[in-house]
Order: C-alpha cells, then sequence, then structure tokens
C-alpha cells in the first residue's frame, strides 16, 4: 500500500511543480501589468492567478495531503495547519479582490506581495514534509529521462 501511494504522491509531486512554473509565469504578468498601470489588466491576471491558486490547492488538498497523511502520519498536525492555511489564504485573496478595484492599485500590489511571500513561507513548510518520503523501490530518483527537478521534494521553490 504504501509504495502505491509513493507512487501516486511522485505523480502529484510533478504535477504540482508544473503548477508552481504556472504561478510564477503569472506573477511575471503580474508584474508586467502593473508596469502598464492599467487596472483591467491587473484584474485579469489577479483573476487568472486566483484560480490557478485555487487549483493547486484543490490538488494539494484532495490528493497530496492525504497521501503524505498516509505516508507519515505523525505530520497530521501539520497537515490540519496547512490545510486551515489554504482556507485563510484563499479568503485573504478575495478580500485583495474586493480592494483592486477601490484602492490604488501600489495599496493593491503592497498587499498582494505581501500574500504572496506568506505564500512561499507555506509552500517551503509543505517542502519539509514531503522532503522526508523516501523514494518507491526500483525508480530512477532523477525521473524517466534523467532529469531532477529544482528541489529534491519534486516541488518547485517560490523564491
Amino acid at each position: 500500500m504504501a509504495t502505491g501511494l509513493r507512487y501516486r504522491l511522485r505523480r502529484t509531486a510533478r504535477k504540482i511543480a508544473a503548477q508552481h512554473q504556472h504561478l510564477h509565469a503569472i506573477l511575471v504578468d503580474f508584474d508586467v501589468a502593473l508596469a502598464e498601470g492599467s487596472r483591467d489588466r491587473v484584474a485579469e491576471v489577479y483573476g487568472r492567478y486566483r484560480s490557478a491558486l485555487e487549483a493547486h490547492f484543490a490538488l494539494e488538498e484532495e490528493v497530496l495531503f492525504p497521501a503524505l497523511h498516509g505516508l507519515q502520519p505523525e505530520h497530521e498536525p501539520e497537515l490540519d495547519a496547512l490545510s486551515r492555511d489554504h482556507e485563510a489564504f484563499l479568503t485573504e485573496l478575495a478580500g485583495l479582490g474586493e480592494r483592486l478595484a477601490d484602492d490604488r492599485l501600489d495599496a493593491f500590489e503592497g498587499a498582494f506581495r505581501d500574500l504572496v511571500r506568506e505564500l512561499d513561507l507555506h509552500e517551503r513548510r509543505e517542502e519539509v514534509i514531503a522532503q522526508g518520503l523516501p523514494e518507491p523501490p526500483g525508480e530512477d530518483p532523477a525521473g524517466p529521462r534523467g532529469s531532477r527537478s529544482a528541489s529534491t521534494s519534486g516541488f518547485e521553490s517560490s523564491s
């Protein structure tokens, strides 16, 4: 059973790494939109980021965290805290959407960047738990093409 969970976890880790790359690409678009000074463009990028983050959290909640719990039940308190963080981040992100309509772009930008920094710390806490997993027997840790991801857990850092 644990071996099957490890395989599913590694597959999920690859999806999550791709989601991290997508979220980072949206942040680049966010910087461009801010430089343009267009509230409509910032709002469009914000909406894409929010949707991508919701999908990312859903994958973690539905697949990653249950698999991690199955392999490392001693991390249940940390996984529960990470789940609560997801709810809080989504609530904060929704509030930022309301502020985008009312505030100056620079005020929105500051609050959004603060949230992104908090998300980075959250992601690092997830990585600490995931890095403790052993490799599945018989699987090449470098992956099918011998390429290794940026971190040992399969997660990308959002630095």
